[in-house]
């Protein structure tokens, strides 16, 4: 969409939401397209494009979103899953491309149960994958053969934790068990047997792993801050460190000989992709496209290339790396007609109150004194506020805001220790953080006390939240989406299956209600002044709505300034276009109108 000179905001805004984003590739066993999402027409649905780059086309409309894709070893094949107004659901769907066919074929059907994606056999008459059928609170391994999607799915592995499918190759499965968001075991199953691959004492995060012949190399951290890639053998007595990284390994990629793995780094938030021969341990990095985050890495089926997502502040989009070259080509997007790209973030560091270093990434606008600055709070908090595509972000910039998007005590991407620093009892320190950048801004002159604003959603929204009624003096507007509000609530009413996951980093309702009831949002919340906007999804699994009416009704009665917008038809954030343009043009107002001086 080109937006003329003199365009209203909320045509601006939506030439930001209308670049497609473009993701989670898969090469189609033939070589000849590579699969992928794209917002193109609106919500995430499938799209293809030729392997070697040409025209995009739509595979199959549809009313809901498609979260993943998983192309098949063998036709052009591919399980896709989806779920309904956000609810996160999955059912999967088999795609067949044979014959110019565009229909989707349910494998499974219970809106009730959650299906997790994993891998195909390598035959692949057989798709595996992760389910709570049997108990919501915990996820099991089933084999289905889509060819017979009326069969009754075959039980691989059945256990009391959260399991999902890594790998497959060879007649084994390679199955991550989840102990807490942060650690993790790695299972191999094969028709004779269970083989657990990571014993360990203390605390072992898996982030990916790939079956390889000589044993399963996998990016983890075992006594480590940052993880590397480790090989794990059955009947070894221990790991070994094969390669140690400047940042965490993220992705490990096999190619389809499963000789050489493609890797990706978080160096600083920025990601960097290898190339690695297990054989010979040669690592070469290979420079690629806009410096930006990598999400998924997928080789063709020759193992000549492979495709790989970037996001960036131009976009989210495919590109095509060929391995004995290095030559790239980028397979998606377009750019005429969109609005020119923010200049990329700069990545600085400011000392909390109590000496720890927190990294904050900054974006200006261009050729203008800021109108303002805004505090963009990411969740998790086992996350990272990396150099990644934001429409929203991107046109607040446009609009001539200063963003701050810090990386608070509890991110992920700077080690072990920095993750741990909010744990529990500690939950209030990574809100002082936020207070002590903001005083950082005040004191540089950046900032006005009392006109900052605040951002954030799901646990960013419980940053925003408590930062406004702990430390109030400081913001002039507050914009929370789907937000935690009541830590008790929240652990009461969240999915089954997230409830044992998330004590283990806030403390549990056994043993810390009292705690947990003391730094809820909602019970500070005559502490608030600034002005409050609620965004939230009717059907968000996750954070459910009830945590955005409390705090409002709460709000209301103390006759406060506050106001709530709920989509009936979105989840945990707000996916679909027109809503996006509802919600991000009303908080875009909101933080104009309290925080710009008139």
């Amino acid at each position: 969409m080109s937006v003329p000179a003199g365009a209203a905001p909320a045509d601006r805004l939506r030439a930001w939401l209308e670049v497609p984003l473009s993701s989670r590739p898969q090469a189609l066993a033939e070589g000849d397209s590579v699969l992928y999402l794209s917002t193109a027409g609106g919500l995430p649905e499938l799209w293809e494009v030729p392997a070697a780059g040409g025209h995009e086309h739509r595979v199959l409309a549809s009313r809901e979103r498609i979260a993943e894709v998983v192309a098949s070893p063998h036709g052009r094949r591919a399980v896709v899953a989806v779920d309904r107004a956000g609810d996160e659901h999955w059912q999967l769907q088999l795609i067949d491309r044979s014959a110019g066919s565009v229909g989707a074929v349910a494998l499974t059907a219970d809106p009730t149960v959650i299906h997790l994606p994993g891998r195909w056999t390598d035959s692949g008459d057989r798709f595996l994958y992760a389910a709570n059928a049997r108990d919501a609170r915990f996820f099991d391994i089933y084999e289905l053969a889509p060819d017979a999607p009326a069969a009754t799915p075959r039980l691989r592995h059945q256990g009391d934790a959260a399991h999902h499918v890594v790998d497959a190759g060879g007649g084994r499965v390679l199955v991550a068990r989840s102990n807490t968001n942060l650690d993790q075991d790695l299972l191999l199953l094969s028709e004779e047997r269970t083989l657990e691959l990571t014993p360990h004492d203390g605390e072992l995060t898996v982030l990916a792993a790939a079956l390889l012949a000589d044993g399963v190399y996998a990016a983890a951290n075992p006594g480590r801050e940052l993880s590397a890639l480790v090989r794990y053998r059955p009947g070894a007595s221990a790991h070994e460190f094969v390669q140690t990284f400047p940042g965490d390994l993220e992705l490990v990629e096999p190619s389809p000989s499963r000789e050489l793995l493609a890797l990706s780094v978080n160096r600083d938030g920025w990601s960097e992709v290898h190339l690695f021969d297990p054989r010979t341990r040669e690592d070469r990095v290979l420079p690629s496209g806009p410096r930006g985050v990598v999400g998924r890495i997928a080789w063709y089926p020759d193992g000549s290339a492979f495709a790989y997502d970037v996001s960036s502040v131009e976009g989210v989009e495919v590109y095509r790396k060929v391995v004995e070259t290095g030559k790239e080509r980028r397979l998606t997007g377009r750019a005429e007609g969109r609005p020119a790209p923010i200049p990329p973030p700069r990545l600085g560091r400011a000392r909390a109150s109590d000496g720890v270093s927190l990294p904050f990434w900054e974006y200006r606008p261009v050729g203008t004194r800021p109108r303002g600055t805004v505090f963009y709070l990411h969740g998790g908090p086992e996350s990272q506020a990396r150099p990644a595509f934001s429409p929203f972000l991107s046109f607040l910039v446009g609009e001539g805001f200063r963003v701050v998007a810090p990386n608070v005590r509890g991110s992920t991407g700077y080690g072990r220790t920095f993750t741990h620093l909010d744990d529990r009892r500690l939950r209030m320190d990574s809100v002082r953080d936020v207070a002590d950048l903001a005083r950082e801004e005040v004191r540089l002159g950046r900032a006005e006390r009392g006109r900052l604003g605040l951002v954030g959603g799901s646990y960013g929204g419980f940053l925003v939240l408590a930062a406004a009624a702990t430390y109030p003096e400081l913001w002039g507007a507050a914009v929370d989406l789907v937000g935690i509000a009541n830590w008790v609530t929240f652990l009461e009413r969240t999915g089954p299956w997230r409830r044992r996951l998330r004590e283990a980093e806030y403390g549990s309702l056994d043993k810390d209600r009292e705690f947990l009831e003391s730094i809820s949002p909602v019970r500070h919340a005559a502490e608030i002044t600034a002005p409050l906007l609620v965004i939230h999804g009717r059907n968000d699994p996750r954070v459910p709505v009830g945590e955005a009416e409390q705090i409002v009704a709460t709000l209301r009665a103390l006759d406060r300034p506050v106001e709530l917008l709920i989509f009936e038809n979105e989840g945990h954030g707000i996916v679909r276009r027109e809503n996006q343009l509802t919600a991000w043009s009303r908080a875009a107002a909101f933080l104009e109108r309290h925080l710009v001086p008139r």
